[in-house]
């Protein structure tokens, strides 16, 4: 079991990314913006975070690049949740440290899937584009 941490400011787009999680076996903790995420993060054990590509407040690349920076986190998997599949998106995302990037729509198996390989690879930390 993981701790897993889902932040997207769509509440929709989070309840489907923690119920996926959830029935998967892991504990969940669900945020809205990126102050709290980064709050959650510093206050608790991360094995795994799913984040929101675009956001009103902070964009899922400032928040990576946050995340990246505790020093408990540098190696942990963080994937990047987007509706966007274009290149220039999955080159800001493995610019930012992104560990992978999710594209919507996704079906629940393939979350599934993509969470246990990256929870299965996170001793050795492993980034996109590296």
């Amino acid at each position: 079991m993981a701790e897993v941490l889902v932040v997207d400011d769509d509440e929709d787009v989070r309840d489907v990314l923690a119920l996926a999680a959830r029935r998967a076996g892991h504990r969940v903790t669900c945020v809205s913006d990126p102050g709290a995420a980064l709050a959650v993060a510093r206050a608790a054990h991360v094995d795994l975070a799913l984040v929101g590509w675009t956001a009103a407040v902070e964009s899922g690349s400032d928040l990576c690049a946050r995340l990246r920076e505790l020093p408990h986190l540098a190696g942990a998997p963080i994937l990047v949740v987007t509706g966007h599949a274009d290149e220039g998106t999955r080159r800001r995302v493995a610019e930012a440290g992104a560990s992978g990037c999710l594209t919507a729509p996704f079906s629940l198996h393939e979350l599934d899937h993509v969470v246990s390989a990256q929870l299965a690879a996170r001793s050795t930390p492993h980034r996109l584009g590296a």
